[in-house]
């Protein structure tokens, strides 16, 4: 999720205030940075939740799948600035991206010489659904945030 429009530029000039208070504004920009990830945790915790991996697949393989994934939030402050949300296997080698495609590929009764990819029974969207979801929130509680560390830096 990218900050766009008004946003884009509001955080631009906020990076530049921080940027002049030095010692003083890496406080406020530690702290935004803490808000702005703060924002993104309850999407992490939905996507990787056993519960709500069922709704999207098997229920045996929703329990495996969950404990094996690794949903993290990373915020980045640059010229495009944003909150990226990755989800990637711990142990094996999931195809993260084919099962939000809605696609399941596992080896015949565990012969991994012979694979195949199942479709009954998954539904795609386990990771973009809630993503979408979950964007303008997100964008709401920065932009937020954003408007309250101005004020900080700027005493108002």
């Amino acid at each position: 999720m990218s900050i766009d429009g008004p946003g884009r530029e509001q955080l631009r000039t906020l990076a530049a205030r921080l940027k002049e208070a030095g010692a003083e504004g890496s406080g406020f920009r530690r702290e935004l940075m803490k808000q702005i990830g703060d924002a993104a945790q309850p999407l992490v915790h939905e996507i990787a939740n056993p519960a709500h991996l069922k709704a999207y697949m098997p229920a045996r393989y929703a329990e495996v799948l969950a404990g094996d994934l690794d949903v993290g939030a990373q915020r980045i402050f640059a010229s495009n600035p944003r909150v990226s949300i990755r989800a990637k296997a711990r142990d094996r080698r999931r195809k993260v991206r084919q099962l939000d495609a809605g696609i399941l590929q596992h080896p015949l009764y565990g012969n991994r010489e012979r694979w195949f990819k199942q479709t009954d029974g998954v539904r795609p969207g386990f990771f973009s659904d809630p993503c979408e979801r979950a964007t303008p929130e997100i964008r709401e509680h920065v932009l937020a945030a954003m408007t309250e560390t101005e004020k900080k830096i700027t005493g108002g």
